[in-house]
């Protein structure tokens, strides 16, 4: 039975079998038109899979909520801003809002299946908000999505500003699971697949901007930029303009101070606030 693309619905191929979770055989398929790749749709594994929902196969995950943490505020500073509000999809543990918190950056978070462990009392009903925020962030969200247009749409009910990271398709042809490292079989979450293109399908189906750095960084935006994140990474470069954009927008005090004040002492006092006395 043919799949039909998650991204653009085009038709797709078969292009192999892997062994998922070191037991089940699942089939993957690619786009004739994008070139997205996705397991066949039946996701049955992915309860199981999903009993650790932070893959222990995820050795990277402190080295890369801590790059994560001293890129992104270079980024938010380019971007017009509302409120000052920020909403990590899929947060997990809470490690990178908390980091982003002690950098002074109003970050909540929420994630259906892991615990938040560093970042309790900021979550999404803390925020109070529930639509509206400068900028959801998504960090290796986006491979697990099992209907990414469905969820894709409820992400931009949240924010007009998408983040997100996920690796993106190699140039070399794709022939087995062991033709890139991204698969991650073993793990079994990996069930979405992004090239350049099925990246472009998705900014035209939401009518949006898409910038990229064509690796693993990328946003999606219902209004454009000032500028292209990711054309002036470099820091120097960056901070110029970021201080362009900043002056251009103080009169209506719409972006985020380039000297942001940690808001770890602000959050330690209120944690006091609100746990039990202790009457020992």
């Amino acid at each position: 039975m043919e799949e039909k693309c998650q991204i653009c619905n085009s038709g797709t191929r078969f292009i192999f079998d892997a062994i998922v979770l070191q037991k089940h055989k699942v089939k993957y398929f690619q786009c004739n038109s994008c070139s997205f790749i996705q397991t066949e749709n039946t996701y049955y594994w992915l309860d199981e899979a999903y009993n650790s929902p932070i893959a222990l196969l995820d050795v990277g995950i402190l080295q890369r909520n801590y790059w994560l943490s001293n890129i992104v505020p270079s980024i938010l500073n380019a971007l017009p801003l509302q409120n000052g509000k920020y909403f990590d999809y899929g947060g997990g543990y809470g490690i990178f809002v908390r980091l982003m918190r002690d950098k002074g950056y109003d970050f909540y978070l929420s994630d259906k299946y892991a615990k938040n462990l560093f970042a309790q009392f900021f979550e999404l009903k803390d925020a109070g908000i529930s639509t509206g925020f400068d900028c959801l962030t998504a960090f290796e969200v986006f491979e697990h999505l099992t209907s990414p247009i469905e969820e894709i749409t409820e992400m931009f009910s949240i924010s007009d500003t998408l983040l997100f990271s996920t690796e993106l398709q190699p140039d070399t042809k794709i022939q087995s699971v062991n033709d890139w490292w991204y698969f991650v079989p073993e793990g079994g979450q990996h069930v979405s697949l992004y090239s350049l293109k099925s990246l472009e399908q998705l900014k035209k189906h939401f009518n949006c901007n898409l910038y990229t750095n064509k690796r693993n960084l990328h946003i999606l935006s219902k209004k454009p930029l000032p500028v292209d994140p990711f054309k002036v990474m470099d820091r120097k470069i960056f901070s110029l303009l970021g201080r362009i954009v900043n002056k251009y927008f103080k009169q209506n005090n719409t972006v985020h101070s380039l000297k942001s004040k940690s808001l770890l002492p602000k959050d330690f006092e209120y944690y006091k606030t609100i746990l039990p006395n202790d009457k020992s």
